[in-house]
């Protein structure tokens, strides 16, 4: 009997060490899989779940745009209203101590939203005096400033010219051609005789000295402004020419 007991106590002894090693393997694989260290999942039924994710989306950098700090949209689009009023007061008063005395940035600044105003004024203008001529007043328009954008370059001694400036200032300059077509609505300038070549002739002199004295501004041509006149007049004069013929 003593004997049989020691034998069946190994016998116990050796299936509790058998049974030991798989027991140490299985601990490690089963820690990790438990959850007690883990973040618990928020439920979408959780009245706390839109909190933590607020905090947490508070925490982390956003890449979506700040609406309040934005520019206003005239300003992205790049229409200045006080530049387009003082470039228009210096074409209309050419000489006066504003226009000489007009900021270099400003006449530099490449506004294009004055200049397309004028442009489509003009053509409706003469479209109420009967004359579809949107495709020269766009074709004038582009043709004379590469034109002038080439010819200032050759002649400017202070470095290149930018077209989209020279297409600023002519157009600006379109604002005399436009008072002219404004007149042709209620009188035929062409039927007005003497009285009519006059004004023509006064409204090509009157945008030559403005866009001059603004490429001059503009681009230091002080000395060549003489040359720079000469093309300019031969350009409004077709402008002229489309508007009381």
């Amino acid at each position: 009997d003593m004997y049989g007991n020691s034998s069946s106590s190994d016998a116990m002894n050796g299936l509790i060490g058998s049974a030991a090693p798989s027991n140490s393997l299985s601990g490690p694989m089963t820690s990790s899989h438990s959850t007690p260290f883990s973040t618990p999942t928020p439920s979408v039924f959780d009245p706390n779940a839109a909190k933590q994710s607020q905090s947490t989306n508070a925490i982390l950098p956003s890449d979506e745009e700040d609406y309040e700090n934005e520019p206003p949209l005239l300003e992205e689009l790049g229409v200045n209203f006080p530049h387009i009023y003082s470039k228009s007061r210096a074409v209309l008063f050419p000489t006066s101590q504003h226009a000489k005395h007009l900021e270099m940035d400003l006449v530099q600044d490449t506004d294009l939203a004055g200049p397309l105003a004028f442009a489509l004024g003009l053509a409706g203008e003469l479209l109420l005096s009967g004359k579809m001529h949107f495709g020269y007043v766009y074709g004038f328009v582009v043709s004379g400033s590469i034109a002038m954008t080439l010819l200032l370059n050759l002649l400017n001694p202070n470095g290149a010219v930018s077209m989209w400036m020279v297409l600023s200032i002519l157009g600006y300059a379109l604002l005399p051609v436009n008072l002219l077509a404004g007149i042709n609505i209620v009188l035929r300038v062409a039927k007005l005789g003497w009285t009519g070549m006059a004004l023509a002739m006064v409204t090509i002199g009157w945008c030559t000295v403005a866009s001059t004295r603004l490429f001059e501004r503009g681009c230091g041509m002080r000395s060549q402004r003489f040359l720079v006149a000469y093309p300019v007049a031969l350009l409004y004069s077709a402008f002229v020419m489309i508007t009381i013929f």
